[in-house]
């Protein structure tokens, strides 16, 4: 089938037919036969090969409505057509049986595991639309050799009078016996396809412990199980057309551990790489993550070697992996999931430790097919992906494959990065004509993505549009990071944990609770306020973001006798900055060595000299949202750092917040604060200057900042929160 877009071809002919599910021919009268004709002479041009039930079609079960006021009444018509993937089938019903000039409503669905008899027992469009399908091994369809997987996938269409699908009422009798009745309809999945591609960083071999010398079981490599999988769908998808899914409609369950043919896993011959192709049906959780999230979990053995460390086996290393970008899956979607794996797991499944480093894609489920019918030559360009990354290479020459009917060109658009205001921002021109895409100039191979790698610190996006002679295009967007990145997210607002008082939760802009929205030090220990005070060592904060990624920030207090939160700008006005910058570090310096910085028994960072020397590979910078008064000593700052509170937003929509409260900050080591130092000051800059002062308070005491204008000799402080 063509993208699996099957034509549904009703006219009147003249000729004895015969339909696919019956076994005797029916003579009917020349302008009373109704045929559907389904366009399937394709093949696939695709060279990878997907699983061959992706796109197969066993039977069709078509219902057709009358029209109450331009929705869906009473049925006029069922039958269950088996076809096979077959190119034609015959309706029962005749063309006579339609009233002459009006509209109807046809539904397809295909592959349902519904019986005939149950479909018969619909008699309004009511009982149709509520239809769901269970299907217990969904992520496994498609595996002959796995008991209890389904075969075929559920899909469903509705039929329109034109190509365009702008008329779903069609008419099926027009009155006249020499005209033809031509209907068009795209059958869509209920599932999405879901690809994890699980890579292991520089630290990391993927390995298989099967069994210890005496024999005896110690791994239990390579199984993996879906969490809170989707196991119903609707059999119409305009039965949800805002695609959400609440917990009462739809049924999850968590499914067996597993090591079946969708999970590619083997260290013997690929100790980088693994990946899990599954399917699920729609699904979103909002505001249920913890029993309605769906997600894999896996368990991935592997041999872990920090920079000059010792080599350390882990027979069962178990990660969660997030499976979307968003909090839902759609009908007919494909997701790409690209994640690398850069320390071990857990060692129980129970609680597997989360994966951090994870890029997603989403676009349509389409199979890349081509026509094989006709005179013509076929017409064809596939693309292996439609994503790719590169990692700190200028030139890449082995990920993206390429087969097309014709030559191809390959051209650049929207080369762009993050400003250190989180705007989009055009790559010089200096810099992006030298970013290109090239082959060998035949009509099937690699496509060598070339592009400098960035100097700023700052992630580059482009695309590379690939367009043959035949006229046919495909899009690749490319995402190149260099060694040491930044990103950067808006703050919304700030708090601190301890604001509370007995039996209150911590005040907040969301929350009165006790109103606390201030902290001082004195002799040693905290004394709060419930008002917006310049004066205070620490106050909340909230920010108003401008167009051009910029901020004006408020002190904020809650009315003691009104349920009103109040703003107050006091002595903000020079702080514009509300970006949390990501620093992530992917290889150590003659400056400084990459590794996780210990914390002492009282959970703050390390004084120790060789602690100082140390930098997080990924670690977020407080914002302005916690600007302070200078504190007088480490134990001040290191102790306000364990109560900082700042909140991100990631839809940044006033109406529909979704507040993401970031806490376990700390203080930097003396190298962290340096690698800031010297990243803020590099031209055209990731992040802005975030430490302007002229010394600053690390676990191991004060750093210069050399590169301040500041003559003052007070010391400031800047939280930060590692991030894995």
């Amino acid at each position: 089938m063509k993208r699996i877009i099957n034509t549904i071809l009703i006219s009147a002919v003249s000729v004895l037919l015969f339909s696919c599910a019956k076994e005797e021919a029916v003579l009917v009268p020349m302008n009373e036969t109704i045929v559907l004709d389904i366009s399937s002479s394709a093949t696939k041009a695709d060279f990878k090969e997907d699983n061959p039930t992706e796109s197969f079609v066993s039977h069709i079960d078509v219902l057709v409505f009358d029209d109450v006021a331009g929705t869906p009444g009473s049925v006029k018509h069922y039958d269950r057509y088996v076809v096979n993937n077959a190119s034609s089938l015959t309706l029962d019903a005749r063309r006579s049986s339609f009233t002459a000039g009006s509209g109807y409503h046809v539904y397809l669905v295909a592959n349902s595991n519904f019986s005939v008899e149950d479909f018969a027992d619909v008699e309004v469009y009511d009982d149709f639309v509520g239809m769901k399908q269970t299907d217990q091994n969904l992520h496994l369809t498609g595996l002959a050799n796995v008991a209890g997987a389904p075969k075929y996938f559920l899909m469903d269409a509705k039929a329109t009078d034109s190509v365009s699908g702008s008329n779903t009422l069609v008419v099926l009798n027009n009155g006249n016996a020499s005209d033809n009745t031509v209907l068009h309809a795209t059958l869509r999945r209920a599932a999405a396809k879901v690809v994890v591609n699980i890579k292991a960083g520089d630290d990391v071999k993927f390995a298989d412990f099967d069994e210890s010398p005496d024999g005896h079981l110690i791994s239990d490599g390579g199984l993996y199980y879906i969490r809170n999988l989707p196991i119903q769908a609707f059999l119409l998808a305009e039965a949800r057309a805002d695609e959400t899914i609440d917990s009462d409609v739809v049924e999850v369950k968590n499914t067996d551990k597993s090591e079946d043919g969708h999970f590619t896993w083997n260290p013997e011959n690929d100790n980088t790489t693994a990946s899990l192709v599954t399917y699920v049906y729609p699904n979103s959780w909002t505001n249920d993550i913890i029993s309605r999230e769906t997600c894999a979990v896996v368990n991935l053995p592997l041999i872990y070697t920090p920079e000059g460390g010792t080599a350390v086996e882990h027979h069962n290393s178990w990660y969660k992996i997030h499976m979307t970008g968003e909090k839902v899956f759609r009908r007919n979607s494909y997701y790409e999931v690209n994640v690398t794996v850069n320390r071990p797991g857990a060692i129980s499944e129970t609680i597997p430790v989360v994966l951090e480093d994870v890029y997603y894609s989403v676009e349509d489920w389409d199979n890349i097919d081509i026509n094989v019918g006709g005179d013509d030559k076929p017409k064809y360009l596939s693309v292996n992906k439609t994503a790719m990354d590169m990692h700190n290479v200028a030139t890449d020459a082995s990920t993206l494959e390429f087969a097309s009917s014709s030559p191809v060109t390959i051209k650049v658009k929207d080369v762009y990065y993050y400003n250190k205001f989180g705007q989009k921002t055009a790559v010089n021109s200096s810099v992006s004509r030298n970013i290109n895409g090239t082959t060998d100039g035949g009509i099937a191979g690699n496509i060598t993505v070339n592009s400098p790698v960035p100097v700023n610190n700052a992630v580059r996006y482009f695309t590379l549009v690939v367009t043959n002679l035949d006229g046919l295009t495909r899009e690749v967007t490319v995402t190149q990071y260099p060694l040491e990145y930044i990103t950067n997210q808006q703050g919304w607002y700030s708090y601190r944990s301890d604001f509370y008082t007995d039996g209150n939760s911590p005040t907040t802009y969301e929350n009165k609770g006790s109103r606390r929205v201030a902290a001082d030090w004195s002799w040693g220990s905290w004394t709060y306020s419930t008002s917006a005070q310049n004066n205070y060592f620490f106050g909340s904060k909230v920010s108003n973001m401008h167009d051009d990624g910029t901020s004006k920030l408020y002190y904020y207090y809650w009315s003691n006798n009104s349920n009103s939160v109040y703003r107050s700008e006091g002595n903000l006005t020079a702080l514009k900055n509300a970006r949390m910058y990501h620093v992530q570090i992917t290889a150590s310096s003659g400056k400084y060595t990459v590794g996780i910085p210990k914390l002492n028994s009282d959970g703050f960072t390390d004084n120790g000299a060789d602690n100082a020397k140390l930098v997080s590979p990924s670690f977020m910078i407080a914002s302005q949202l916690g600007a302070t008064q200078p504190p007088s000593s480490v134990e001040q700052a290191e102790k306000h750092c364990r109560e900082y509170v700042e909140v991100h937003d990631p839809d940044n929509n006033p109406n529909t917040r979704n507040a993401i409260h970031y806490d376990n900050w700390r203080l930097p080591t003396a190298a962290e604060i340096q690698i800031i130092i010297n990243f803020q000051y590099m031209p055209d800059a990731a992040m802005d200057e975030v430490l302007s002062g002229p010394y600053y308070w690390s676990a191991t005491g004060e750093v210069h900042n050399e590169g301040s204008d500041d003559s003052g000799t007070q010391s400031a402080v800047r939280c930060i929160r590692d991030v894995y």
